[in-house]
């Protein structure tokens, strides 16, 4: 019997949206100076990244025309099954955690250890580009970056003498503005440079351009607006957008900052996949059950310019609202009492009429935790007997808060019935009587 994914592949070849299997011959890659900008080029053939940060679901990132996966040197084989080419991140020690750049030895084995990927990787048929480390600049002196950035050249100097095929680069995050003037200083032997951008992708190439950089560069990371970029509740937690929003973002950045720009080889969205940062559902483009949200339609649509037959469902402006006893509460936070029961609703619709399955729960908010560029964070569980039932199909539910202070969210998921859903979620600060 054949696979849902080997299905979803075929179908892809009948419509056009990727072409069959690459061989297992290395490819040669080269960025091409052109009438106004640059051009990668894939066995001398134009190739404008199309891709995303993940390994989940490649099926489905081919099938949406995706031809790219930015992930470690282990993806090479799963990403080559699936048609897909791969930007291998080389790992590259932090300063801020604890390594020292001016450490000969620390420095020597790191260099060898990366030299062995090299060697290891450079003739996968797969392999696109190589990315030295990701966001080293991250709680950093300028000081400490100085070594740090002669160590990239020097790596990248020898990434080229191993594999003069594929272009090198190095990603940093959302300080370029102020780390780009000294990778063009210290790293000429980049080919390029990768930058991780959210609510930045609005202003990226005018940025770029402002900081003197001439060589082309990637976008290796671009979302939703990130948690340090959104507004705050008075007790001073991040505000999530809802996944209709997020879609709505990833469609303004790309036709900002890749569409049509000259200087850009391409773009990889992130999260192709789920994770927890600061919430479940803030930068993963699935729910962690692998429901699709709209941000994976979105990107079919920005490399195919085709929208898919079926639709993710919508949240509304109206997002999450409580309707119990304590009356109307502003939509983007809210502030109750311990011990209460109240009610809630979502503002949600499907575009196809589909009949939503809606699903609450209430969670610990941890999104003010301290940890920056993606470290790890343990997950956060419903907390039980919070839910007592919901009504209109759903779209009300009647809770009954914890009966201790704190912070918290409370979440509500749309699924259709079709692999895809949306989500939203609301702050809440729950305080004793009285206070």
């Amino acid at each position: 019997m054949a696979t849902v994914a080997n299905l979803v592949f075929a179908v892809a070849l009948a419509l056009g949206v990727v072409t069959s299997r690459a061989g297992n011959e290395p490819a040669i890659v080269q960025i091409r100076r052109v009438e106004g900008g640059f051009q990668l080029e894939r066995n001398g053939k134009p190739f404008f990244i199309k891709g995303a940060v993940g390994t989940y679901r490649l099926d489905l990132l081919a099938a949406s025309g995706g031809n790219s996966v930015r992930s470690s040197p282990n993806a090479l084989d799963e990403a080559h099954r699936h048609g897909l080419t791969c930007l291998v991140g080389l790992p590259l020690a932090n300063p801020r955690k604890g390594f020292d750049y001016e450490n000969a030895e620390q420095v020597n084995r790191q260099f060898e250890r990366i030299r062995e990927l090299v060697r290891r990787y450079r003739s996968h048929p797969a392999l696109l580009m190589w990315a030295i480390g990701n966001e080293p600049e991250i709680g950093t002196s300028r000081d400490q970056r100085v070594p740090l950035w002669r160590e990239v050249n020097h790596i990248a100097q020898m990434i080229k003498a191993e594999d003069p095929n594929h272009p090198v680069i190095t990603v940093i995050g959302d300080a370029y503005k102020r780390i780009l003037p000294e990778l063009d200083a210290h790293c000429p032997a980049l080919d390029a440079v990768g930058l991780n951008s959210y609510n930045d992708m609005l202003t990226l190439p005018e940025d770029v351009a402002r900081a003197g950089w001439t060589r082309p560069y990637v976008v290796t990371e671009f979302g939703p607006r990130g948690h340090w970029q959104v507004p705050k509740t008075p007790w001073r937690v991040p505000i999530e957008d809802s996944s209709t929003e997020k879609a709505g973002f990833y469609l303004k950045a790309y036709r900002h900052a890749v569409e049509g720009r000259p200087q850009c080889l391409g773009a990889y969205a992130f999260y192709w996949s789920h994770k927890q940062e600061k919430t479940h559902t803030w930068y993963g483009m699935f729910l962690p059950d692998g429901s699709a949200t709209a941000a994976v339609e979105t990107m079919g649509y920005l490399w195919t310019g085709r929208w898919p037959t079926n639709l993710c469902p919508r949240i509304g402006p109206g997002k999450i609202r409580i309707v119990g006893p304590q009356g109307a509460q502003d939509q983007q936070s809210a502030v109750m009492v311990a011990g209460k029961e109240v009610s809630v609703e979502v503002d949600v619709m499907d575009p196809d009429n589909d009949d939503l399955v809606i699903t609450w729960d209430f969670r610990e908010d941890t999104s003010d935790n301290p940890n920056v560029g993606g470290d790890y964070e343990p997950p956060t569980a419903p907390l039980p007997d919070v839910v007592l039932g919901t009504r209109a199909k759903g779209r009300i539910a009647d809770i009954r808060l914890p009966n201790r202070p704190g912070k918290f969210r409370l979440f509500v998921y749309a699924h259709d019935g079709h692999g895809h859903a949306a989500t939203a979620n609301l702050p809440v600060l729950l305080v004793t009587p009285g206070s």
